[in-house]
């Protein structure tokens, strides 16, 4: 224990061929400077000497120093379901609600316990992790902002619910903030859509929804018909008369005070440039999980119209019934090699910007001082210069080829 606190109090000065800062250029023969689990300085190695900074020398090598990775949407409460039909999103979402009613607990929290050793192996410091069990997982092996999704299209269903999901929500013994969360706009009854939301106003809180997934919310919102409105009836969740919106997923959240700048819209697969207008007029946050998009058969995202808008774009793995893992890094290289981002692009969105999509922009995801010292070392073969070195980066993270950083 005291050798523990030594250490706490010590300064490290981590050195690498190079260093990510992320929010600034990398900097070749890069340090950084940690004492008490944070970050007191990154620069060059002979900056920090300069600036009078001592501790213990720790030489990585030719590799490169980053912040660890932020996932900002995942379900990890969902295990690795075999054999899901994934020719069709509503299909494959039926499949998912019947699995998900046949789990126990200690299946959900070893599912979540098992989840988080795969953030821990893949580089991930920091999950948005969207949660449907009120139940707490005392194996957080990384930091965690817990979402907890409200479900009920069904009046008379959300009227039952609402009072479990406030009762979790403001439980006291929690060892960190619950976050509130809506599941999309075709499956939460549109009076408890903006009370969701006034909860997170009023907590100064990220509020988090599945937005414009699918061609089949498009239609069951302007229609009220289609594959998403059989599946609701069949599972007796559509209410008595019900009538459509008739409007898209963006302007129905819009018309119903939801899109805010602590909005986190998830997937915006069927959105259109109008729909991009109305998220840059409220400065929402846009999480997009392109494999999971991809598994599914599904669209992918506007990325060039998205990357011109100028919102902050982030990252999420989805869950692992649409997934094959939750390797942030692997989710960089697919839209790489789409050529839909660059490689320093994707690595801003998988850490800084999914920071500042869940509300932590000073801890993580960047290399500023006062930051948590979440950081990894990837090793680099060859001779890896500046203009190789985000795309080096994110394939050598792809492989597995990363330790953290103590």
């Amino acid at each position: 224990m005291n050798k523990e606190r030594e250490n706490m109090n010590k300064i490290f000065t981590h050195r690498a061929k190079w260093i990510l800062p992320i929010v600034q250029p990398p900097i070749e023969n890069g340090a950084v400077a940690v004492a008490e689990g944070k970050i007191l300085r990154a620069g060059t190695y002979d900056d920090l000497k300069e600036k009078g900074i001592k501790g213990e020398l720790i030489d990585h090598g030719e590799g490169v120093l980053m912040p660890a990775l932020v996932n900002a949407h995942a379900h990890l409460e969902i295990p690795p379901f075999t054999n899901l039909p994934a020719e069709d999103f509503v299909t494959w979402l039926k499949a998912v609600i019947e699995k998900k009613q046949t789990l126990t607990t200690e299946q959900v929290q070893q599912a979540e316990k098992n989840a988080h050793q795969m953030l821990k192996q893949a580089g991930t410091g920091l999950v948005g992790n969207i949660k449907n069990f009120p139940l707490i997982n005392p194996n957080k092996q990384i930091n965690e902002v817990t979402f907890y999704e409200f479900l009920g299209l069904k009046k008379e269903i959300a009227n039952k619910r609402w009072s479990i999901f406030g009762k979790f929500l403001h439980e006291t013994n929690h060892q960190s903030p619950i976050y509130p969360a809506a599941h999309a706009p075709y499956s939460v009854h549109p009076e408890f859509l903006p009370k969701i939301k006034e909860v997170a106003l009023s907590r100064k809180q990220i509020f988090s929804i599945h937005v414009a997934e699918s061609e089949a919310e498009n239609e069951f919102l302007l229609e009220g018909k289609g594959a998403l409105r059989a599946l609701l009836e069949e599972k007796g969740l559509l209410p008595d008369n019900f009538r459509p919106p008739q409007k898209r997923p963006v302007p129905y959240l819009a018309e119903l005070g939801l899109l805010t700048p602590q909005t986190l819209c998830v997937h915006c697969v069927e959105i259109n440039a109008e729909d991009i207008r109305i998220l840059q007029r409220y400065g929402v946050k846009i999480c997009l999980c392109p494999r999971s998009n991809y598994y599914l058969n599904l669209n992918h995202a506007p990325w060039p119209l998205l990357k011109q808008s100028g919102l902050l774009l982030c990252l999420g793995t989805d869950s692992l019934a649409s997934n094959q893992d939750l390797n942030l890094f692997k989710e960089m290289v697919f839209l790489y090699e789409k050529n839909a981002f660059s490689a320093s692009e994707l690595l801003e969105m998988a850490t800084w910007r999914g920071s500042m999509a869940l509300g932590q922009g000073h801890r993580f995801g960047t290399m500023f001082p006062g930051a948590w010292a979440e950081l990894i070392f990837l090793p680099l073969v060859g001779n890896i210069g500046l203009k190789e070195l985000a795309e080096a980066v994110i394939y050598t993270g792809a492989r597995g080829r990363l330790k953290w950083i103590k």
